[in-house]
């Protein structure tokens, strides 16, 4: 936002205090200064009057001229090649000694050609003026003065209305009330303990308006026309040129110019319409017209479904906070014109201008957001102006439509709360004269309980936190007094589930994995999927950039999946990625771990390689769990065959009691099409971490040699090798030490609907050595028991 220094003063007394006291109380309020410059950079220059012009002896394009600089200098001799000198014409005159523009170019005596030249006569482009706000003949030529200046006037930029200085502020996103003059006016005002003057506008004569105006969506919430008519266009005057040149605007007639300053003090952006050219009397805003229209640019462009456009009879005449349309545009020969002052949905008209590649300072404005409540005001200073400036003799009285209720924002707040909030102990007194010069109206002050009211340009100021925000911003953080932390000196390190994280991913790292990072934001379509682990209710963002950036994910599995997909996508093959990331839901909040295996993996010693199975992403979760200090007791595996995501076949769930806390298996084949046989482990690491755990307990290897018996049992094919495993560890009591599955078959030779699963059993006693009778009796309870809880028989 660039501020002139000039129209600052015209609405707060800035008398005695410099440019740079601005910008520092300003960079300090919050309002960052990031440059203050000069409108036009010269210094001694002259007002002169040209009597001779006579073309140079040695040149088919210079002149030699005398001018006169008045009493003081006298006639001087100068060379020019300005191609529209003349005698008689009043020019600006840089002397010799005088320093030019931003690159500080220094006037001399000097012979060009041979003949001598004491000055230059300059354009204002050579005085530091951005040509972008000149016309051709003012670039191409010097400068012609009007006929009442007067020669001899050393207060040149003065008189040209260029001795200005302008400060170029960052508004970052909470503060987009600062996109107006009027607005950073009030904030030196508090910060200088100085009087602000917002003029009234002139309310004039109106006539009754046949104009009606409405809104088929809520994306504009309110919507005000008016009608001025017997307008003249013609240049604007020099002080208003001046003023937008300050604000990095260009002059192009008094009509467009008086709704460009509008928008510049009051933050709210204007749309003129020529009355002449509508046809017919209603407009409405809506969000459902398809087709091409032509922009005030020349170019076609086309409106979707959802884009916001301004209809007049059905008839498109303005995309909505974006740009207006050619074809009810005012030109030079425009007499009526309807004024639009409207509020719309920030979101929406960004969405639009980032699609169809538009940006504006009205839709700047609107994206950041405005005051939605001065529609009115804003409507009579444009009307004030256009009776003043542009002869304006008829105006209509203003048209409106509005779903809004007026601001009723209440922020109950208290003194203790600030302090606290600030480490300060500021007085109800000194808390409430601040709000008050920040036009905060205080009410219902109760002993420490208050409530305040925000200005209606406020519209960032919601919480109490708010309050506090502006407390410390005008008084400033000298005011905080430095003190030490109380507390006594630690030493640092890793709590217990901080080490254990470290570990997981330091191992799965080892194993040979790539951590990766995705965004937090997806789509809705990925939000939906794999969300076995958390089914809370996701958090919408409310404006988003994008649909495919719009919902807080409420899982990982999605978003690597998403990373894996596009590796296959650039023939980056045999994956192993792994994510450890938050999940936020409306309910809760806990960290996640998912691992993704996909193609081949390289043999240890060998240039072979094999296809990942369920047996690697197995064996990274049996990793993770003995790395937590999970003991394969503590929980339970299930097949998992109701999901469309994972493999019926192929998939297990982890189960803490009647919690899921993890899923282990392979993608999906109806799925796994963009995949080609992806493996994934999830698990709820705060879950996991959460359990407590035994200390690993040291024991002495024992002295007595162990026996190792296998056995092949044939079970129902529902039932898990997991839960065999417990039950012979179960019953075969302390003299069991280990117990391993070494083959599982389903074949021809097995009844239909059963699997014979081969077990390893290793025997051993720590008091003695073994004896046959001991280990046949030990596996007979163990073989009972099986049959008991699965119907387990031996395979014969």
């Amino acid at each position: 936002m660039l501020a002139s220094y000039k129209l600052l003063k015209q609405f707060v007394n800035l008398d005695g205090i410099s440019p740079s006291e601005i910008a520092n109380k300003l960079t300090f309020a919050g309002l960052e200064v990031e440059e203050v410059s000069s409108l036009a950079q010269a210094t001694n220059l002259v007002i002169g009057q040209i009597v001779e012009v006579v073309d140079h002896p040695d040149s088919d394009h210079l002149h030699v001229l005398k001018v006169n600089l008045g009493e003081k200098y006298g006639v001087e001799q100068i060379v020019c090649g300005a191609p529209n000198v003349r005698v008689g014409l009043k020019v600006i005159v840089a002397r010799p000694g005088a320093v030019l523009g931003k690159d500080c170019f220094t006037i001399s005596k000097s012979l060009k050609r041979g003949v001598e030249s004491n000055g230059m006569c300059c354009a204002l482009n050579e005085l530091g003026v951005d040509k972008l706000y000149l016309r051709d003949e003012q670039i191409n030529g010097i400068e012609e003065l009007p006929e009442d200046a007067i020669v001899g006037n050393e207060e040149v930029l003065e008189y040209l209305g260029l001795d200005d200085v302008v400060f170029d502020i960052n508004v970052l996103a909470n503060r987009s009330d600062c996109l107006a003059i009027y607005s950073i006016a009030k904030e030196l005002g508090a910060l200088f303990d100085r009087e602000v003057n917002i003029p009234t506008p002139i309310k004039y004569d109106e006539i009754d308006s046949n104009i009606t105006c409405g809104s088929s969506t809520s994306d504009c919430p309110q919507f005000s026309i008016k009608v001025v008519k017997d307008v003249v266009t013609k240049e604007s005057p020099l002080w208003m040129q001046r003023f937008l040149m300050a604000e990095g605007v260009r002059s192009i007639n008094n009509i467009v110019d008086i709704g460009n300053y509008v928008m510049l003090l009051t933050g709210q952006p204007l749309h003129m319409y020529d009355l002449d050219k509508l046809q017919g009397n209603n407009f409405v805003v809506k969000n459902d017209y398809e087709g091409p229209v032509v922009a005030l640019d020349e170019k076609e462009y086309q409106v979707e479904k959802g884009d916001l456009v301004v209809t007049n009879n059905d008839i498109p005449v303005c995309l909505a906070g974006t740009m207006g349309l050619l074809n009810v545009a005012v030109d030079d020969k425009t007499v009526n014109i309807a004024i639009e002052a409207a509020n719309f949905k920030g979101s929406t008209v960004r969405q639009t201008g980032n699609r169809l590649g538009l940006s504006s300072e009205s839709s700047a404005r609107f994206a950041k957001g405005i005051n939605p409540y001065q529609d009115e005001f804003v409507l009579d200073l444009a009307c004030q102006l256009l009776v003043e400036l542009a002869d304006a003799k008829v105006v209509s009285k203003n048209v409106r439509y509005s779903t809004l209720k007026g601001n009723e924002t209440q922020i109950e707040c208290s003194v203790s709360y600030i302090n606290k909030r600030l480490g300060t102990s500021f007085t109800r007194e000194e808390i409430v004269n601040v709000l008050t010069k920040l036009m905060i109206k205080v009410i219902d002050v109760d002993g420490d309980n208050f409530v305040a009211l925000p200005p209606d340009h406020r519209i960032d100021l919601k919480v109490n936190a708010d309050l506090s925000e502006e407390i410390i911003r005008y008084i400033g953080f000298g005011a905080i007094k430095s003190q030490l932390p109380l507390m006594p000196t630690t030493t640092g390190g890793y709590t217990p589930s901080q080490q254990k994280r470290l570990k997981i991913r330091e191992s799965l790292i080892a194993h040979g994995l790539n951590e990766v990072l995705t965004y937090a934001l997806v789509s809705p379509k990925m939000s939906e999927e794999f969300i076995l682990l958390n089914k809370d209710e996701s958090y919408v963002i409310m404006n988003p950039m994008t649909v495919e950036h719009s919902i807080v994910r409420r899982g990982l599995v999605s978003s690597v999946l998403d990373i894996v997909k596009y590796n296959l996508d650039h023939q980056q093959k045999d994956l192993a990625l792994f994510e450890v990331a938050s999940i936020d839901t409306k309910s809760q909040h806990y960290e996640e771990l998912v691992v993704a295996l996909n193609g081949s993996k390289s043999l240890r010693g060998s240039l072979e390689k094999r296809p990942y199975d369920f047996y690697d992403i197995h064996g990274i979760l049996e990793s993770i769990l003995t790395i937590l200090g999970i003991d394969k007791n503590r929980y339970k595996e299930e097949r998992l065959t109701d999901s469309k995501y994972y493999h019926p076949g192929r998939s297990t769930k982890i189960m803490l009691g009647k919690d899921i806390v993890g899923v282990c298996g392979q993608v999906h084949p109806s799925v796994s099409k963009d995949f080609k046989e992806t493996y994934i482990l999830n698990l709820n690491l705060t879950k996991l971490l959460e359990l407590r755990t035994s200390q690993v307990k040291m024991s002495q290897i024992s002295k007595y040699p162990s026996v190792t018996r296998d056995i092949a049992l044939v079970v129902k094919e529902n039932v898990f090798a997991g839960d065999i495993i417990r039950t012979i560890k179960k019953f075969g009591k302390s003299l069991v030490k280990d117990v391993q599955i070494f083959d599982v078959y389903q074949g021809e030779f097995l009844e239909e609907g059963t699997k014979s699963i081969a077990i390893s059993i290793v025997y051993q006693d720590d008091t003695k050595t073994l004896v046959d009778s001991v280990i046949s009796e030990t596996e007979r309870n163990i073989l009972d028991a099986l049959f008991k809880e699965y119907k387990a028989e031996l395979r014969k």
